[in-house]
């Protein structure tokens, strides 16, 4: 028997590139059971477009309507609280799939022990014009980390790197029973993948199964920049503030994680997670002062099980 797949589109405003995205849902190998939508109050000729679509489509499409707008990640739990298939796709309103995208993620999906998974996304840019590079080799996502979530320990990855592109997500329909409604804070795409790394597998497929298309008004973008750009903004950043964003944050995971059944040893790497924050937000505001507590951690191996490794080191050492 097929599963039934629905998808979850968030839309706000995005009359420009949807009619490129809908019709490479009716060409999917593997159809959708379903289309759901949650328009958040768009002012464009999206509802229009949506409408026209769902008068000659090959699969029902339900459309929600935001009265005013909640913002990306409140849509993306409305659309995905509506959806009634056994599996959930999610995707953006400017992007294009591949045909082949459902067929890869229900295979992988089938699975019993699996959650969750997500792809790689070839990089585009508003022409669908590759730029050359994924998304994966564009978040540094190695080989060694793909082999974690092969092996099942996908979770020691995500507390240190958010390799997950939302508009590359599937996941069973169990996972919104325990993974909703996503925090404050949180992006949905990093919210969904630690839930379902708590609770079961999350795979990778390596593969890029969506054009994900770069233009002016992405909330989220994908270009490359040069690592000198990336140093420069990251000692711009407040550390004090930075932290305490981080710690609120993780904190809120750890407690939605009391309320589910999760492994003593999640809970361990929760705690050693918030713990490594802390410490590193308690350093001395004197940069060299920073030196001990940062040779402490990492030879306490923190930096290497909870954060970015040398990248987190000198932005310890250096930011203000």
């Amino acid at each position: 028997m097929k599963p039934c797949f629905s998808i979850a589109l968030t839309v706000c405003d995005g009359a420009q590139y949807l009619p490129e995205l809908l019709d490479s849902f009716v060409e999917q190998q593997l159809q959708p059971c379903e289309l759901v939508v949650s328009d958040d109050a768009s002012r464009d000729d999206s509802l229009e477009i949506i409408e026209r679509f769902a008068l000659d489509s090959p699969f029902p499409v339900r459309v929600l309507r935001n009265r005013s707008r909640l913002g990306v990640i409140d849509n993306f739990s409305r659309s995905i609280s509506a959806c009634t298939g056994d599996y959930i796709a999610l995707a953006d309103q400017d992007d294009v799939w591949r045909s082949d995208k459902l067929a890869c993620l229900a295979e992988e999906l089938d699975k019993s022990n699996v959650l969750a998974v997500f792809s790689d996304a070839e990089v585009v840019d508003a022409t669908l014009k590759p730029f050359g590079y994924t998304m994966w080799q564009r978040v540094r996502f190695t080989p060694e980390e793909q082999d974690s979530f092969a092996n099942g320990t996908g979770l020691s990855v995500l507390l240190k790197h958010r390799v997950v592109t939302g508009a590359t997500l599937a996941f069973k329909a169990d996972l919104k029973e325990v993974a909703l409604p996503i925090p404050n804070g949180w992006d949905h795409d990093a919210w969904l993948a630690l839930i379902a790394a708590s609770q079961g597998q999350i795979l990778a497929i390596n593969k890029p199964l969506i054009a994900y298309r770069q233009h002016e008004e992405n909330v989220v973008g994908g270009l490359r920049r040069s690592l000198w750009s990336q140093v420069n903004e990251a000692l711009k950043i407040d550390r004090g503030e930075w932290y305490r964003k981080e710690i609120e944050l993780w904190s809120a995971l750890d407690k939605h994680m009391e309320t589910l059944r999760i492994s003593e040893s999640v809970t361990t790497l929760l705690s050693e997670k918030i713990d490594h924050l802390e410490s590193r937000a308690n350093f001395p505001v004197v940069r060299w002062r920073r030196v001990p507590g940062v040779v402490r951690e990492l030879a306490a191996g923190r930096y290497r099980l909870y954060a970015r490794n040398w990248g987190s080191v000198v932005f310890d050492l250096l930011a203000r």
